[in-house]
C-alpha cells in the first residue's frame, strides 16, 4: 500500500469505546486464545466454525480472502483495505463478510506484552436465514447493492454470546448440544445490534438468489474458467452495466479484477507449496499466457513470482 494510496482511503472506522461490562467478558475470550495458542499462529478448533489467533507483532499488509465469517479481537487492533476502502476492528467493534471477497489486511496493534488475539467464526449465510423471517428482524428490500463487508460497534450481549461459544473450547463435550444454541444466538444478537438491517439484507441476499451475490459466487467457484461479462450477466438475469456497478459495490472490483485476484491468490498459494513450477501455477489458475501471469503478479505482489515466493520463505 502506496503513501499515495493511503491518501484516497474513502472511509476509516473509528475505534470507538468499549461497550459497558465487556472487560470481564473479553477477559474470558482472551484467557482461551492464550491457554490454546502459546505461541503465534492459527488454532483450529472443536467449535463448529470457529478459530482462534495470536501474533506477537505489527504485519505488513497481507493479501487474503475473507470467507463468510464473523471476526472479533480481543486484544490489539487489525485494519481491512477493501478497495481504496479501510476498515478498523478492534475490541470495540466487530467485522463481518457476507461473501467471498479478496481484500488486504495487517494486524496493526501487537507488541510481546500484549499479543493480538482475535478469532473468526465462518458461517453459512443460510443459516442466517430463519432469522430473518420474522417481522421484526426482517431487513428492508435492499435498493442498492452494498459492500460486503462492515464493521459495527460490539455490543455486551453479542460478546457475552460469544465468550460462552469460545469458551466450548475448553469443554468440547459440551458442543454438539451447546454449539447450536450460541452459534444462533451470535447470529440473532448480530440482528439485533447495531446495523442490523443492514445485516439483514446482506446476509439474505448471499443466501438466496440476490443476482450480484450470485455472480459472486460464480466466479468465486470458476475462477479458473474463462468467463465473459456478458455470459455471467445473462446467467443472473442482469444487464452487463448492471452487473458491473452492483458487482463493484459489493467488492469494491470489476467481475474482471475479482476473477484476476483470485487466480492469483491461488496460483502464490500453489507456488508456496513447492509442489508446481510457474508455468504450471499459471496454467493451473486459467492464464493461457505465463508472460501476463508473470505481470500481474509481479504488480499486485510487487515482485516475479519466483523471488516473491522466496521472500515469502524467507520472512520470519
Amino acid at each position: 500500500m502506496t503513501a499515495g494510496e493511503v491518501k484516497i482511503m474513502q472511509e476509516v472506522t473509528q475505534r470507538g469505546a468499549l461497550a459497558p461490562g465487556s472487560s470481564e467478558l473479553l477477559g474470558r475470550i482472551r484467557a482461551v486464545i492464550a491457554e490454546a495458542l502459546r505461541e503465534d499462529g492459527v488454532h483450529s478448533t472443536p467449535v463448529p466454525g470457529l478459530t482462534l489467533y495470536r501474533w506477537s507483532e505489527t504485519s505488513s499488509p497481507r493479501h487474503g480472502v475473507y470467507r463468510p465469517s464473523l471476526c472479533v479481537v480481543a486484544q490489539g487492533e487489525k485494519q481491512v483495505w477493501l478497495g481504496q476502502q479501510v476498515l478498523m476492528y478492534n475490541p470495540a467493534t466487530y467485522l463481518i463478510s457476507s461473501i467471498h471477497v479478496p481484500a488486504q489486511s495487517r494486524v496493526s496493534r501487537a507488541s510481546a506484552a500484549q499479543p493480538y488475539l482475535a478469532l473468526r467464526i465462518e458461517f453459512d449465510p443460510q443459516e442466517w436465514l430463519d432469522l430473518l423471517e420474522g417481522g421484526a428482524l426482517r431487513g428492508e428490500d435492499e435498493v442498492e447493492p452494498e459492500a460486503g463487508l462492515w464493521v459495527a460497534r460490539m455490543e455486551e450481549h453479542l460478546l457475552d454470546a460469544l465468550a460462552r461459544y469460545v469458551d466450548l473450547v475448553r469443554h468440547p463435550e459440551d458442543v454438539p448440544y451447546l454449539a447450536p444454541l450460541w452459534r444462533r444466538e451470535i447470529f440473532y444478537r448480530v440482528i439485533r445490534g447495531e446495523g442490523g438491517q443492514r445485516w439483514a439484507r446482506l446476509l439474505a441476499a448471499a443466501g438466496q438468489a440476490n443476482p450480484a451475490h450470485r455472480a459472486v459466487r460464480h466466479l468465486a467457484e470458476h475462477f479458473r474458467d474463462h468467463v465473459r461479462i456478458d455470459d455471467l450477466a445473462a446467467l443472473v438475469n442482469m444487464s452487463p452495466s448492471t452487473l458491473h456497478r452492483h458487482f463493484k459495490a459489493l467488492t469494491h472490483m470489476t467481475p474482471i479484477q475479482y476473477q484476476k485476484r483470485l487466480r492469483l491468490l491461488e496460483a502464490r498459494r500453489l507456488l508456496l507449496g513447492g509442489a508446481q513450477s510457474v508455468t504450471e501455477a499459471a496454467l493451473s489458475v486459467g492464464y493461457e499466457s505465463v508472460s501476463q501471469f508473470t505481470r500481474d503478479y509481479a504488480r499486485l505482489f510487487g515482485l516475479p513470482p519466483s523471488k516473491d515466493v522466496e521472500r515469502l520463505r524467507l520472512a520470519p
